[in-house]
């Protein structure tokens, strides 16, 4: 049934979780209370606070039939060095709490704000009511990321620290206690957001290592990290014994064995109700060849090869190996892609992305356009699946993943507009369909999406993973 529903990799990994499932550590992992309101099966999609300035993509927006988490990207970690005072900020006051919606038009329920007697405006009123209107409905904030991982080192150094900054994350995300003193007047303040988060998601990038920018790191990150998850889940666990409510606490998790040198797996999972396995970013637009942003199985000609977990099922195999139990994996998927031009020799070829600008809004300028803009906006991607307007879509049988091709792809650069050979690495529903079939099979937790406003208009995507809740 499983080779039916896939392809033999994900056999292989049925075998080996049916082996790992035996281990005493597979047993004995007790973790954090996964009864009360944590959801048994996750399809979970980050909501990025400027998703309402690129695409113009509102809370409005987000699908809720298919899915049951949104994890909102992001907190702030901080760290006063002259005080050594933790905290835990909001990262855009505006887009999260103080943009007023003067008309109903990208308003969850068509009703504009009342200006100014409201407390809390924005994503964080936009989404009170979303889950006002979905009771089912989770929302965590997400701590961090690539670029705002900076003080996680810090903040995690000393239990003194640790204390403060869970208090601090707590107070501001879970109480809803909102800085105060920009406009509008009256928003934020004591309990503005109370409600709005279920929970705290760590998206540590890297304990251990610098990273995109961490300050004061060093290999006790490895084992502060856990420190850290304890002291977070011990004081939203006093919250619980207060509200009667549980309180969600969850990770986002590098692919592959690093997560080992970053991570003490076992001991750090065992306080999270579920661990975001980032099984994407296998190859960088810093890459020497055009390769799959994500591949389902090891395909042996792509250059990390050679590390059989550098793949979505090998990834998989590997926590289970490492004692974390099924239910508490969450696979990740991609919504954008990873596009390589002057590409002659196509994929795993050479290519020259001079030209690309990371932060363009055009599509065939972005080292990483989204599905959105291949389907909705180039027309690249048909809504049939087939390539279109030169484009030829291609199936890598080996990593189990598509990509587009085009000899001659016209890009308008800022330099002038080029005629170059294009590959394009994309995902897309038969891809994504690998993982629902993963997660089905091995019995794991559910699948996780960076990021909501990226899928194509219709949802395909997070189609694809709405089986999982099924």
């Amino acid at each position: 049934m499983i080779r039916s529903l896939v392809r033999p990799g994900v056999a292989l990994a049925a075998a080996l979780a049916a082996g790992v499932a035996l281990l005493p550590a597979q047993a004995a992992s007790a973790g954090a209370p996964l009864g009360g309101q944590a959801p048994k099966k996750v399809v979970s999609a980050y909501f990025a606070d400027w998703n309402v300035y690129g695409r113009g993509y509102y809370v409005k927006d987000i699908p809720v039939d298919k899915l049951n988490v949104i994890q909102y990207a992001f907190g702030v970690p901080t760290f006063d060095a002259a005080t050594e005072t933790p905290g835990c900020s909001v990262l855009d006051p505006w887009a999260d709490f103080q943009q007023v919606y003067w008309s109903g038009e990208n308003t969850v329920d068509g009703v504009a704000d009342n200006y100014p007697d409201q407390r809390l405006y924005g994503n964080f009123n936009q989404l009170r009511k979303l889950k006002a209107a979905n009771p089912g409905l989770k929302v965590e904030i997400s701590l961090g990321g690539w670029t705002k991982s900076t003080h996680f080192a810090q903040v995690a150094k000393t239990a003194a620290r640790r204390q403060a900054f869970v208090a601090s994350c707590i107070d501001t995300f879970i109480k809803g206690n909102l800085p105060t003193g920009g406009w509008p007047e009256n928003a934020g303040g004591i309990g503005a957001a109370a409600g709005v988060f279920d929970g705290i998601d760590l998206d540590w990038e890297y304990p251990t290592a610098k990273a995109d920018g961490n300050i004061d790191y060093g290999p006790e990150d490895r084992h502060n990290a856990t420190l850290l998850a304890q002291e977070f889940r011990r004081q939203l666990d006093a919250l619980s014994r207060e509200t009667g409510q549980h309180y969600l606490l969850t990770a986002a998790l590098p692919a592959a064995k690093n997560s080992t040198k970053y991570y003490e797996l076992r001991d750090f999972v065992k306080q999270l109700d579920w661990v975001n396995i980032m099984t994407y970013d296998f190859n960088v637009m810093g890459g020497a060849v055009a390769a799959h942003d994500t591949l389902f199985t090891r395909d042996p000609r792509d250059p990390n090869a050679s590390d059989w977990t550098w793949n979505t099922v090998g990834t998989v195999a590997y926590y289970l190996a490492q004692g974390v139990p099924a239910k508490k994996i969450v696979v990740g998927v991609p919504f954008y892609a990873n596009q390589y031009i002057r590409s002659d020799a196509g994929l795993y070829g050479p290519f020259d992305n001079t030209g690309l600008d990371g932060e363009s809004l055009q599509w065939d300028q972005k080292p990483q356009p989204s599905y959105h803009d291949l389907v909705d906006v180039a027309g690249v991607v048909s809504p049939t699946g087939a390539g279109a307007n030169g484009y030829t879509r291609k199936w890598n049988a080996l990593a189990g993943e598509p990509y587009l091709v085009n000899p001659a792809g016209t890009h308008a650069l800022a330099s002038g507009t080029v005629t170059v050979a294009t590959t394009i690495c994309y995902s897309d529903p038969r891809s994504i369909g690998e993982r629902t079939a993963l997660v089905k099979a091995l019995g794991l937790r559910g699948a996780m999406a960076w990021e909501i406003s990226q899928d194509s208009d219709d949802g395909a995507l997070i189609g694809a993973l709405a089986p999982i809740l099924r």
